[in-house]
């Protein structure tokens, strides 16, 4: 399985180009900040205006449901409320959700490929195969050498990209956090 990343128009392909998604390694000072998140911002509203990014994606954002441990509030409701008013499309703290929007979840390509495998060959999904699937997934956060708070929540993003629902990529979720 590959995550499906979006496909970017050239003006669009052209931003990217403009935009360092790590707030920490953006390099040149407050101008070049402010560069980058107005590049952000162009970019989102283009993504946003031609419906590309993936429903998943966008539900992870603005749906509270989604949004484990944040008290009923969607990420985008918690990104207002602490900007009191300012456009969060803008904000340095909106680039890891549009790194997201674009590119799907932050995990190996090869850990990827084979989850989604194994999810594949479950067929249907039930309530039967989240455990197992979920054991899976502690192997690769292991096999990787990947630190398990940071990849539950990638696992639980690649879980809604492998068309789990809600609650089985938060069980998914769950299991990963608990990988020693």
């Amino acid at each position: 399985m590959t995550v499906t990343q979006v496909v970017l128009t050239e003006s669009e392909k052209n931003l990217v180009d403009r935009i360092q998604f790590d707030p920490l390694k953006i390099e040149g000072g407050v101008e070049r900040v402010q560069a980058v998140c107005s590049a952000a911002r162009e970019l989102a509203l283009s993504l946003l205006n031609r419906k590309a990014i993936p429903e998943h994606r966008i539900r992870f954002f603005k749906d509270p449901d989604y949004n484990i441990g944040g008290h009923g509030s969607s990420r985008q409701q918690i990104m207002e409320r602490n900007l009191n008013g300012k456009d969060f499309l803008a904000s340095v703290h909106f680039l890891k959700y549009l790194q997201y929007f674009i590119f799907g979840p932050s995990l190996p390509a090869p850990l990827i490929d084979r989850f989604g495998e194994v999810v594949k060959n479950c067929g249907n999904v039930t309530s039967g195969d989240i455990i197992p699937l979920g054991d899976e997934a502690k192997k690769l956060v292991r096999k990787h050498g990947l630190e398990s708070n940071n990849a539950a929540e990638e696992f639980y993003k690649l879980a809604l990209e492998c068309g789990l629902q809600e609650y089985e990529a938060r069980s998914i979720r769950d299991r990963v956090k608990k990988a020693k």
